[in-house]
Parts: C-alpha cells; sequence; structure tokens
C-alpha cells in the first residue's frame, strides 16, 4: 500500500509567521504532527511520503504515485485543501481526512 501524506498550505496570514521564519531559519512554523503520528501507526510495509505544502510543492505525479491520500488540516487551510481535493478527485485518488477541518466542517470533503 502506498500512502501520501499531505500537510495543506497555510496562507499568508498572521499565522503562518511566512515572514517571520527567516529570521529563525525555518520553512514553517507547524510540523504536520497528526500526520506524522498517524504514519508511526501504519503498517511497516507500507511505503509512506509526506508532503508538507508549506515547505514543498505537490506534484500530479505525487498523487498518482498513492493508493490513498492521507489529509490533515484547520480550517485555516481550507482553500488548499479545496484545491488538494480536486486534484485528487481529477487523478482518482481516494482521500482519507482528518483533523479539526474535517471534524467541525465535514462537508469540507465534498
Amino acid at each position: 500500500m502506498k500512502i501520501l501524506m499531505v500537510y495543506p498550505m497555510y496562507p499568508d496570514t498572521f499565522w503562518s509567521f511566512k515572514h517571520a521564519l527567516k529570521f529563525v531559519s525555518k520553512k514553517a512554523s507547524f510540523p504536520p504532527l497528526g500526520l506524522l503520528t498517524v504514519a508511526s501507526l501504519l503498517p511497516t510495509n507500507w511505503d509512506v511520503k509526506l508532503i508538507d505544502m508549506n515547505t514543498k510543492a505537490l506534484k500530479d505525479t505525487d498523487i498518482q504515485w498513492a493508493d490513498y491520500v492521507f489529509i490533515s488540516a484547520m480550517s485555516i487551510q481550507s482553500a488548499s485543501v479545496a484545491i488538494v481535493i480536486s486534484r485528487c478527485k481529477t487523478l482518482n485518488t481516494k482521500i482519507v481526512a482528518g483533523g479539526s477541518l474535517f471534524t467541525s466542517t465535514p462537508e469540507a470533503l465534498q
């Protein structure tokens, strides 16, 4: 089984800390700890990749590689989530979603 874990991009707001990060030599302010925790619970013989869209672009070849795309997001990431979901649907890749965005507004997965 091939699992692609995607952490959507934060918009350029106060919460992204985009302009402050260069002062501390970091690329992102919030690591995808939920996805990393889930990854550690998956069978060891599964192939798992993680893409944090705040540090690396998500390519169609990444999505096509995967059997499932796991997405974890907060409400502030909803615009990026919509793009990821649309791309997964276009490429006919199944999605597993979690995090506060999907808990509070499950319709975001549509």
